[in-house]
């Protein structure tokens, strides 16, 4: 186990948060605390390693204000992105409408989508995969209150629900704000084991029961 761990905290994973005016804060927060955290045990149990590199971008990299009127400030614009993204997390939010009609956004994500190992949406954030043309032919979830919308809207879209995590592999979607954090458990288990994404909901208090 532990040499596994030390392997896996070698590959430093590039995880990118693109954040808009009105997203949902807890939708970047959750899923970050748990790349966060286990980030910070992956170091203390491999000597110095780390996991996780994690990056909130925005198209301008200025201060944004969340649905809460949170005032966010991201780590720097969409032109910061690292050439090679390992994560990219599309947070929802009240926001997630307007930022659905922000064409250079959409085609942005469309790109980084293209050069990314995987891409994950949180509550209404699917919305912004869907107009990039992302979950064409796939399975995904979002907000149980807009699932009929998205349905509507993208009908090539394959849309359920009742689950808080969808995972396709490279596209992973999750139901709304708090399961952004059972999808942030879902790849720390996928890539780091079970037993440290069962570490990190202890840590964070959180009952997860769809990760495993």
């Amino acid at each position: 186990m532990q040499q596994a761990l030390s392997k896996a905290g070698r590959a430093r994973r590039e995880v990118v948060f693109v954040l808009y005016e009105g997203v949902q804060s807890l939708d970047v927060s959750g899923p970050l605390e748990v790349f966060s955290g286990a980030e910070r045990m992956l170091r203390a149990r491999a000597g110095g390693s780390r996991g996780y590199r994690l990056r909130t971008l925005s198209r301008d990299g200025e201060k944004l204000r969340s649905s809460s009127g949170l005032t966010i400030v991201p780590d720097g614009s969409l032109r910061d992105a690292p050439a090679a993204i390992d994560t990219l997390i599309i947070p929802g939010g009240a926001g997630s409408r307007e930022a659905c009609e922000d064409s250079e956004l959409v085609a942005w994500i469309e790109r980084a989508a293209a050069r990314a190992a995987r891409v994950a949406a949180v509550c209404t954030g699917a919305f912004l995969l869907a107009r990039a043309g992302i979950l064409d032919g796939r399975t995904a979830t979002t907000h149980h209150h807009r699932v009929d919308e998205l349905r509507e809207q993208h009908p090539q879209v394959r849309v359920v629900r009742g689950l808080r995590v969808v995972d396709q592999g490279s596209v992973v979607t999750a139901a709304g704000v708090t399961a952004g954090i059972d999808l942030g458990l879902q790849l720390v288990n996928r890539f780091f084991g079970r037993q440290l994404a069962n570490r990190v909901a202890d840590v964070m208090e959180y009952r997860a029961e769809q990760f495993v």
